[in-house]
């Protein structure tokens, strides 16, 4: 009696029928799916204790990076996964068959978008717990957040298109609209650019002694528009980051010898001797400072108004910051040698006057 009675429910699961598949195929279907969907998982979770392991063992950075990517695997995708899988053996439709090909072919673009995301945002976080530049930091961070952008927007797109969804008048949509958009921000757009430059390329960095043009400051903060100078007056310079690209930036922090030339005139009522002697003693009071290396003292020229002594001496880079105060010494230094060696300065100097011979003037007839 009772196998005569699964004998017949054999037959009515056989004789049912769903979609040109007896109840019976379903069942082994939905357990396979079943199967794999679990297997998915286990090797999911195993992933993670792999990477958690890894990431304990080592300083670098990859392990968190694939740890976070496997921690936005989403269950729903594994589900779809599984489900694509268990029916791989099925003959079904060959509408059905495209359906869920679409299907997984758009989930799996978005879940790309998921790992993408999920590793750009462990980058950053690395990064940033490892970073002492808070100017770099804040590059890196727009940085990343124009790359999730630029991921979702095109792993989106390509979903849409998967879908047999036409994305060229959208694309054309935004091809205008991103034109129109750039011309309206361009200036904005160029500073941050260019501040990517500054950071990366490190033309100078925070506490350097900087010169643009006119303007000659310490660096305080590097932003992404602009970057901020303190004068030696004592006000805030604020510059746009792309006139520092475009500009010719002098940075005395990184001078290697800061080089003095100097131009006395001393009158022409001193005698040759007088002369002679102030090379000399330009030579030992610029010795005598040992912050100081003597290049040269040279009389150079005759002008109206005085005779020329160029002096040249070099600062080595240890004392490049110091500049202003040993020039200060060396010049007081002469000035005093000069006094009491009795050698006397041109008392007017006129740096500008043109002294070029003129034509004779001609005679009224």
């Amino acid at each position: 009696m009772t196998v005569s009675y699964w004998q017949h429910a054999d037959k009515v699961l056989k004789a049912s029928r769903f979609s040109g598949h007896s109840w019976l195929t379903w069942l082994g279907a939905a357990a396979l799916a079943m199967a794999v969907f679990i297997v998915l998982k286990t090797v999911r979770r195993l992933g993670d204790r792999a990477l958690v392991a890894a990431s304990a063992h080592t300083e670098r950075g990859w392990p968190r990076l694939l740890r976070r990517a496997v921690l936005k695997t989403s269950p729903w995708f594994l589900a779809l996964v599984a489900i694509l899988v268990a029916s791989a053996p099925l003959a079904l439709s060959p509408l059905t068959r495209a359906a869920l090909i679409d299907i997984g072919t758009t989930a799996l673009f978005l879940q790309v978008a998921r790992w993408g995301h999920a590793m750009i945002t462990a980058g950053i976080d690395h990064y940033r717990g490892h970073s002492t530049d808070s100017e770099r930091v804040t590059v890196v961070v727009a940085a990343g957040l124009v790359a999730t952008i630029l991921l979702w927007t095109l792993l989106t797109l390509a979903a849409l298109n998967n879908l047999g969804i036409n994305v060229t008048a959208l694309l054309a949509g935004f091809g205008v609209g991103g034109v129109a958009l750039a011309l309206a921000i361009q200036t904005t757009l160029a500073d941050v650019l260019a501040s990517f430059s500054i950071v990366f390329d490190k033309p100078f960095v925070l506490g350097d002694n900087i010169a643009l043009d006119a303007y000659t400051g310490t660096v305080e903060h590097i932003g992404l528009k602009t970057t901020h100078l303190r004068s030696p007056s004592g006000e805030q310079i604020i510059i746009p980051n792309s006139d520092l690209v475009k500009g010719r930036v002098r940075n005395y922090k990184r001078m290697q010898n800061r080089t003095v030339t100097s131009t006395l005139y001393l009158t022409y009522e001193n005698p040759p001797e007088s002369v002679a002697l102030a090379a000399r003693v330009v030579e030992e009071v610029i010795r005598r400072e040992g912050r100081a290396c003597f290049l040269g003292t040279c009389f150079t020229d005759y002008q109206p108004q005085g005779l020329v002594l160029e002096i040249r001496y070099m600062i080595p880079k240890d004392y490049a910051d110091a500049y202003k105060d040993i020039q200060q010494i060396i010049n007081i230094g002469i000035f005093r040698a000069f006094h009491e060696q009795g050698i006397e300065f041109a008392r007017q100097v006129t740096a500008h006057a043109d002294w070029s011979p003129q034509p004779p003037a001609k005679e009224a007839r």
